[in-house]
């Protein structure tokens, strides 16, 4: 008895040990312990194409908890469809994802910087849909003992992560696709095409009865999407030079020939027409409070915010130069200013009731609907981390799993397996 007891007391010190040796390779990645991010920096597995996005870290999002050397004032990403989800990683605690890396510029603090597959890797292996946070996971309700980093975890409610079209109708950048249709009008020597004004209203139908008459089509013998993608057809077969963009006009391509230049490879085109990806763009936050959602499950706020070209020194606009934005008086901003930077928590209207329960999409285009639709029943404006009792919120596709109860079931199922084949094994040599 005394040498069968003596066996599974040494089968268990030698679980425990694999368990800890287990627990040291997961550590290993870990940055700090509690809810502080695990994942580290994203890697792509070999052969997936990558995007590098900007980040604009609030001085809202910034505060004791997240100057603190372990989280080192990090900024995080997550995202749940496309290659590598935070979830999929071995070892990895799916919220609040992976760090993104501060970028070395001079006089520039809070500028991130993360490579995201959100850029040529097929249709179901891009990064739909991301969500930015401060790197701290807060829990799904304020409880200090459970979760102590409630308050401190700040995130955005969930937004494209590829790229806008001219079909989404975004409200900021609408100017910006009808200036590059109205272009490529004239490079094509079309008459009438400096007439064409791109800030009335009637742009769109004006631009497309020029088309049709240059596709030699009948506009009147048109109807529906005939009509609609008039330019579109023009713009297919002529094309347009952007170089005037500068380094952004490689963001540029043409979604109806994506079939043809590989960028987001489909069976066939979804008809969005010209495209911007949002590689090297920075997303900035926005502090308007009618924008912002708050989850009816956690009353945790998503933040709002947009994707803009960035001109160096903090300052963005929605051109792709900075001399253009200047001309088209477009959306200026500079992320370093007092008002962004050293802006607080307690400053904000933040707004103490859900505003929406639509699922958290970005708003990109005019009835609050971005290209691709965001899982159903996700709540992006929600934290995606454990619920209160350790499981994954039914209503949270994006939710990460309860790393340190799963730790434990681990260990405990490791020794218990180890005892019994000590067991087993002891038994089998007595019967010898």
């Amino acid at each position: 008895m005394k040498k069968l007891f003596s066996i599974v007391l040494a089968g268990t010190m030698a679980a425990s040990m694999m368990a800890v040796s287990a627990m040291s390779v997961s550590a290993d990645e870990e940055l700090a312990p509690g809810g502080f991010g695990v994942l580290g920096e994203y890697k792509p597995t070999d052969g997936v194409n990558t995007n590098r996005l900007l980040f604009a870290m609030p001085g809202a999002w910034q505060n004791d908890t997240t100057k603190k050397e372990q989280c080192g004032g990090a900024a995080g990403i997550y995202w749940w469809s496309g290659y590598d989800t935070p979830d999929n990683v071995a070892g990895g605690h799916g919220w609040p994802g992976y760090k993104a890396k501060q970028v070395a510029e001079e006089g520039v603090e809070n500028l991130f910087e993360i490579d995201v597959p959100s850029y040529g890797n097929g249709e179901t292996g891009n990064a739909t849909q991301i969500i930015w946070d401060n790197y701290l996971d807060g829990g799904m309700e304020r409880d200090p003992a459970k979760n102590p980093f409630y308050d401190a975890a700040a995130q955005t409610r969930d937004f494209p992560g590829q790229y806008y079209s001219r079909t989404d109708e975004h409200s900021t950048y609408d100017i910006l696709f009808r200036y590059i249709y109205k272009l490529a009008f004239q490079q094509a020597g079309v008459e009438g095409a400096d007439d064409l004004d791109i800030n009335a209203d009637s742009f769109w139908e004006a631009a497309n009865k020029l088309a049709a008459e240059a596709n030699g089509a009948d506009w009147d013998s048109l109807s529906g999407d005939e009509k609609t993608f008039q330019v579109d057809n023009f713009l297919d077969d002529n094309g347009v030079d952007l170089s005037a963009f500068g380094d952004y006009a490689s963001n540029f391509f043409n979604e109806d020939l994506v079939g043809e230049d590989d960028l987001y490879p489909r069976e066939e085109s979804q008809g969005f027409g010209e495209s911007f990806h949002f590689n090297n763009m920075v997303f900035v936050v926005s502090f308007d409070p009618d924008k912002m959602q708050a989850s009816p499950v956690s009353g945790k706020i998503g933040f709002d915010g947009d994707f803009y070209f960035y001109y160096g020194g903090g300052e963005y606009g929605s051109w792709p130069t900075k001399e253009l934005n200047e001309e088209m008086k477009g959306v200026s901003g500079n992320f370093m200013s007092d008002a962004y930077w050293k802006s607080k928590m307690g400053d904000l209207s933040i707004p103490s009731t859900p505003t929406s329960t639509d699922g958290g999409n970005s708003g990109g285009k005019k009835d609050g609907t971005t290209t691709v639709p965001a899982p159903s029943g996700t709540d992006a404006g929600s934290s995606t981390s454990d619920t209160a009792n350790g499981s994954n919120s039914s209503n949270n596709s994006n939710g990460a799993i309860a790393t340190g109860q799963a730790s434990l079931a681990v260990i405990v199922f490791i020794v218990l397996v180890a005892g019994i084949g000590a067991v087993i094994f002891t038994r089998r040599r007595t019967q010898k």
